[in-house]
């Protein structure tokens, strides 16, 4: 990392100076050197989203070009951005802030769910195919987070979503990390709140009862409602995990974490349900309204 910053940044940082997540000071600004693992075609589209928040005094932290004029630097087969640090929050005072219209920046969609998780969904069949021998703990559990995710699609795609507005959003929420340009998309206002929600929950931070006293006091349309709880359905966390193993990420024990949660997740969703049904009309899942009713 100290070669990437003095041949292509000409700055010269003690090893020492740089923390395990790339952080490190630099003539008294914070600096972070991210990793680059989104599709390349993006990165022109988040820069010129990156100047426009700016300009409109949107919080976000600030792509910094290297030497060669260029975001990304290519070193050791690796894409990598300097970006400098001028905000770091959690996720508790996250904002809606609606999407800049341009169509410099469509790349940055991510509002198809229903395609997108059909996609998903494809994949992991094909892979377990040909891994299912290899990870017991996931072909035990797979399919019951497919099939949710199957009725987190069907629902979707039952819903009419045309003139609905597109918010700035994050591909994943991550600790700390709100404000890292590298991470935006395009999507509707609910994604990162069901995503914060959703993983709070998983990890132990939240309880059933914090989630519902935070949805209570949201306000949002009844289209918003409806995504919220499409978007709860989905086991996004599941699915990542699962990649994290697959890809020697994480040990395969670590799925048990989401796993042993499978009826207290069970039975957020049926709350969720009844505290949305009370605010608009609702399509409940009818196998899960039947568990719990």
């Amino acid at each position: 990392m100290r070669n990437i910053l003095q041949l292509f940044y000409e700055m010269i940082v003690n090893p020492n100076d740089i923390d395990n997540k790339g952080y490190f000071s630099y003539n008294n600004h914070l600096f972070c050197l991210y990793e680059y693992k989104r599709n390349p075609k993006e990165i022109d589209a988040l820069d010129y989203l990156n100047a426009l928040m700016q300009e409109n005094k949107i919080m976000i932290n600030r792509i910094i070009r290297n030497v060669y004029n260029n975001v990304l630097t290519f070193y050791n087969n690796k894409n990598y951005v300097l970006v400098m640090i001028n905000y770091r929050e959690n996720q508790a005072n996250l904002k809606f802030t609606l999407a800049i219209n341009n169509q410099r920046l469509d790349i940055l969609k991510r509002c198809d769910w229903g395609r997108l998780w059909s996609i998903k969904i494809d994949y992991i069949e094909y892979q377990l195919k040909h891994i299912r021998n290899s990870y017991p703990l996931i072909n035990a559990s797979v399919n019951y987070y497919i099939g949710l995710a199957e009725n987190a699609i069907s629902y979707f795609n039952m819903l009419n979503l045309a003139n609905i507005p597109l918010y700035i959003e994050h591909r994943r929420i991550l600790d700390m990390d709100i404000y890292n340009p590298l991470e935006l998309i395009f999507d509707y206002k609910v994604r990162d709140i069901s995503e914060y929600l959703k993983n709070n929950f998983i990890q132990g931070k939240m309880t059933i009862a914090d989630i519902l006293a935070y949805l209570k006091n949201l306000t949002l349309n009844n289209m918003d409602y409806l995504l919220l709880y499409v978007r709860f359905l989905y086991p996004s966390f599941y699915f990542d995990k699962y990649s994290e193993i697959i890809n020697d990420m994480a040990k395969e024990s670590e799925i048990t974490k989401i796993t042993d949660l499978v009826y207290d997740y069970e039975e957020l969703l049926y709350e969720i349900y009844l505290i949305i049904k009370k605010k608009t009309n609702i399509l409940g899942i009818e196998w899960l309204n039947q568990k719990y009713m």
